[in-house]
């Protein structure tokens, strides 16, 4: 504005110093009210926004900050749910950062509350809008500062809940586990009492124990399996295996790990960070245990029909680490790998039946 000011009034005082007395007065008082009205133009002209300027305040970032700290986020929420849930019964969208700090509020009692206020149309609407919400769209550390909090909410209200509630949050709770293990272990030792975190592992536990995968041997009368996945809690992962004894190790570029033995089965995994238990091996000879539908003991004819729709190659030896472990008394063995990835099943015969199965995550290549 400072220069439109100079470039006018030069031009008006170089008129003036030539123009005839007389005219000078009435020259002065139309150029001055035509130098007011560029000016108010000019500065009107700087107060319209243009692409690559600073937004103005409440349009989208708190005003002044350009990464605003992951909390200032949240920080719009009334942390009332009745506030928002009747737009979302309404079909509007509502912001996980208006949602999820209610969730931090909600005690036992909420949920009956949300019954009687709503009848039972709320949860649908609501469950879709927390699974939106749940996990960051980015991987940028803003967005794994501000995971942290998102995984803070939901786990206050996991704790609060129970039954069909309990089990519709948990499989959230799923997807905010998978995004950064790391990050979700780390977040439940900051925000959560001792007892409270291990509540929200099992919790987890039971997420990770009931799902389709080929890769996960079933226990006998769990009901669950137990996968080539990571896991929250370490060893016998929420079920009741027996621990007969247990060895650790390091792993070249894996980090350190251990190998338990229970009763008629041997489970390897690694453990790369606090609260992370990956398991890599499954071996199992004991009567009961079943892998993708086959059970020990079950005839070749059997194993085959089940497999019919996939290929299975038959292996005249296994690894020497393998044979270690289940012996050489086998005939031979069908092996499966999935088609992109390092994982295989293998399945030891011997006088016509599965004597041994075996998951394994080759890691940084193919076992079989």
């Amino acid at each position: 504005m400072g220069k439109v000011m100079n470039k006018y009034l030069g031009k008006y005082i170089r008129v003036l110093h030539i123009m005839p007395a007389v005219s000078k007065g009435r020259v002065m008082f139309c150029s001055l009210i035509t130098l007011f009205l560029t000016i108010a133009i000019a500065t009107g002209c700087d107060m319209v926004s243009h692409p690559g300027q600073e937004k103005p305040a409440g349009q989208g970032e708190p005003a002044g900050l350009e990464d605003p700290a992951p909390e200032n986020m949240f920080s719009s929420s009334t942390g009332d749910i009745h506030d928002y849930l009747p737009d979302l019964l309404a079909g509007k969208a509502v912001s996980g950062y208006d949602l999820l700090p209610c969730l931090e509020n909600f005690t036992p009692a909420t949920w009956l509350e949300l019954n009687d206020t709503y009848a039972l149309d709320w949860w649908n609407p609501f469950w879709e809008a927390l699974r939106s919400a749940a996990v960051s769209n980015g991987r940028s550390q803003h967005d794994y500062d501000e995971q942290s909090l998102r995984n803070y909410y939901l786990g206050k209200a996991v704790l609060a809940a129970d039954g069909a509630y309990t089990e519709g949050l948990i499989n959230i709770l799923a997807l905010q586990w998978d995004y950064d293990r790391a990050l979700f272990s780390a977040c439940l030792s900051e925000h959560f009492a001792a007892e409270e975190a291990d509540s929200l592992r099992q919790l987890l536990l039971y997420s990770l124990s009931y799902r389709d995968d080929t890769f996960g041997l079933q226990i006998p009368g769990a009901g669950g399996a137990l996968y080539l996945d990571a896991y929250p809690l370490d060893f016998p992962f929420g079920f009741d295996l027996a621990e007969q004894s247990r060895e650790g190790f390091r792993a070249e570029s894996f980090g350190p790990g251990a190998v338990v033995e229970g009763d008629g089965l041997q489970v390897t995994y690694l453990n790369p960070s606090e609260g992370i238990y990956t398991v890599t091996t499954i071996r199992a000879s004991g009567k009961g245990y079943s892998a993708a539908g086959t059970t020990m003991g079950d005839t070749e004819e059997t194993l085959l029909r089940q497999w019919s729709d996939k290929s299975l190659r038959r292996l005249d030896r296994i690894s020497y680490d393998d044979e270690a472990w289940f012996g050489s008394q086998y005939d031979f063995a069908y092996a499966y790998t999935e088609a992109e990835g390092t994982k295989s099943i293998l399945f030891l015969i011997r006088e016509g039946t599965v004597c041994g199965l075996e998951l394994i995550d080759g890691l940084d290549g193919v076992m079989y």
